[in-house]
């Protein structure tokens, strides 16, 4: 069998030299939770094998338990390449929920978070020879933890199976002592300028150097001092900048690299898309341009794997076949994606909005853990010119009283300074769909099939924003919320159901279903005729990309093929806002 996933895994910041560890690992569920106390890390009797890194409820793990316990053991042998003499990082791209590793039965870590990446140093753990990696997950099934559209101790008609174990690349790589570990660019159109901060692991006086390049050769070049800092901000200055938009996105290469007084040197590869996020007058603007959102809700479930798709090519085709529908943009719904996603979406011109999957009781839990993640998250994925916005909060979940519960707002308001804090060059949507209260966008989620038309709930809340949304009577805006002169989008609508043959009965969709395509067909125009001559409109997200599980409301199905033909679908979509 050929390796899993064999493709780098963090696209935007590469090294040369790594070690793929995914494929076939030992694997027990501990349903008593008894592996520590009788110290697996030390050795033990696995009865099954599953594949790395397809999660455990996923055909393609070969274990296949949709209702999995809530402890689970990993393990594998390893050999380090002889010519790594450096320091050693252990790097996993994403495990639900709470993990430690073990190298040789010394742990060598801990991370909480489903869905941040992880890196430990192993090198002190290591010996001649064949290595042991032993990786202990644990799950839960509360929603005090951020656990976005998986099933906990209440299932929603609109939740899935969960997602448990390693669903990312493991991989080793070797680094110096001193090492690059995040990057983030800003780019400002009016100097031709670009910024770049480079993140190292500790603290040094060393030197950090940028070369921008394209079709191989220097365009522009920087250097400085960490100045006994842990990061260095650079300036390039760029003579004729091609920039990136989903109609041409144009890539640089950027080379980064770090050398200390010993001359030790750690070199990453990566690249920019040079393009700039503001807004003017209510309006979103791309390079100064005008820029309406053409959106697709995106669940990112992939058949077989489940998270994880099979294979590379499947996540390109996800990114194609949004396009091709006549999308620019993906709001990526609960689910922090592959980086691979991201990279294709870098390569093919989508913008994606990044949505933090949600908790759903507010503690201290959420609180810490939740913002430990989503900034977590920034950092890894900041460089990545397709996101344009970030989302922390969906309709209020997890924080369901912030109208009268001032520690929740602050919650709310809290998250989105600190993204600002990380990141100026994006758009900030603090709480997606109603209740806002800060933020660079007023999005609001609205379907038909309610007793008041989409048309007139529209026009009701932007008039008069503390009125409400929808019949569960949340309102447009908070209490003493400004939203004069921001951005208006519409990021839900649609949401059509249709499934041919007879129903199991739990199918979910918004509204009645059609009874054939063409009644599919006749609702879909009937919502873009609504929305398309709306003025205040700056685009809309429709529900969603495919169907999931009960949820039926996809434009294609859950194996990606037509509803609606590509070219009927694309002609509703590319006919809104054009008016």
């Amino acid at each position: 069998m050929s390796q899993p996933r064999p493709d780098y895994p963090r696209p935007i910041l590469r090294r040369d030299q790594w070690l793929n560890l995914n494929g076939s690992w030992r694997y027990a569920p501990d349903p008593n939770d008894l592996g520590l106390q009788q110290r697996w890390h030390l050795g033990h009797d696995y009865p099954l094998e599953i594949q790395v890194p397809y999660p455990v409820e996923s055909a393609a793990s070969g274990i296949h338990n949709d209702r999995p316990v809530l402890v689970h053991w990993y393990e594998c042998d390893f050999d380090v390449p002889k010519d790594w003499q450096q320091q050693i990082l252990l790097n996993i791209g994403a495990a639900d929920h709470w993990t430690r590793a073990f190298v040789n039965g010394l742990e060598v870590g801990q991370h909480r978070g489903g869905y941040s990446p992880m890196s430990f140093d192993v090198t002190h753990a290591l010996q001649a020879g064949s290595n042991r990696l032993t990786v202990r997950i644990e799950d839960g099934i509360s929603w005090t933890q951020p656990r976005g559209k998986q099933a906990g101790t209440t299932k929603w008609p609109i939740d899935y199976t969960t997602v448990t174990g390693i669903w990312q690349t493991v991989w080793l790589e070797p680094v110096a002592k001193l090492h690059v570990q995040a990057i983030h660019s800003e780019f400002t159109l009016a100097t031709g300028s670009l910024m770049v901060l480079i993140e190292a692991n500790c603290q040094s006086n060393a030197i950090a150097e940028v070369l921008l390049k394209r079709g191989g050769a220097t365009i522009a070049s920087a250097a400085k001092s960490f100045d006994h800092r842990s990061e260095a901000k650079l300036t390039l200055t760029i003579p004729d900048p091609q920039l990136w938009a989903p109609e041409s996105p144009c890539l640089y290469d950027l080379e980064i690299r770090i050398e200390n007084s010993a001359g030790q040197t750690d070199i990453v590869q990566s690249y920019v898309g040079l393009r700039q996020i503001s807004t003017a007058e209510g309006r979103l603007l791309l390079n100064e341009k005008p820029l309406y959102i053409r959106g697709v809700l995106d669940q990112g479930y992939f058949p077989g794997g489940w998270y994880t798709p099979l294979d590379d090519a499947a996540i390109r085709r996800d990114v194609e076949l949004t396009l091709a529908l006549g999308f620019n943009c993906a709001r990526k719904h609960q689910k922090i994606e592959d980086p691979r996603y991201l990279y294709w979406a870098d390569q093919l011109g989508l913008l994606v909005w990044e949505e933090m999957p949600s908790g759903r009781i507010f503690s201290n839990e959420l609180v810490t853990t939740l913002t430990a993640e989503w900034l977590s998250i920034i950092r890894r994925d900041r460089q990545h010119p397709c996101i344009i916005a970030w989302v922390p909060f969906n309709e209020s979940w997890g924080v369901w009283n912030q109208g009268t519960r001032p520690e929740q707002r602050a919650f709310v308001d809290g998250i989105v300074n600190l993204t600002r804090a990380l990141d100026q060059s994006r758009w900030v949507v603090g709480n997606d769909g109603w209740e806002y209260s800060s933020g660079d966008l007023w999005t609001l989620h609205i379907y038909e099939g309610e007793s008041v038309s989409l048309q007139q709930r529209l026009d009701a809340v932007i008039d008069h924003p503390g009125s409400s949304v929808n019949s569960s009577h949340k309102v447009g805006a908070l209490a003493g919320a400004k939203v004069d002169g921001l951005p208006i989008l519409l990021t839900e609508c649609g949401g059509i159901g249709y499934a041919p043959g007879e129903l199991q009965g739990d199918e979910f969709a918004y509204g009645d279903l059609p009874n054939t395509l063409e009644e599919l067909e006749q609702r879909c125009q009937n919502v873009a005729a609504i929305i398309s001559p709306i003025a205040k409109l700056q685009g809309f997200v429709w529900t969603q990309l495919t169907d999931v599980q009960q949820e039926i409301n996809g434009l294609v199905y859950f194996d990606r093929t037509e509803k609606l033909s590509i070219s009927k679908t694309r002609a509703i979509i590319l006919g809104i806002g054009t008016d």
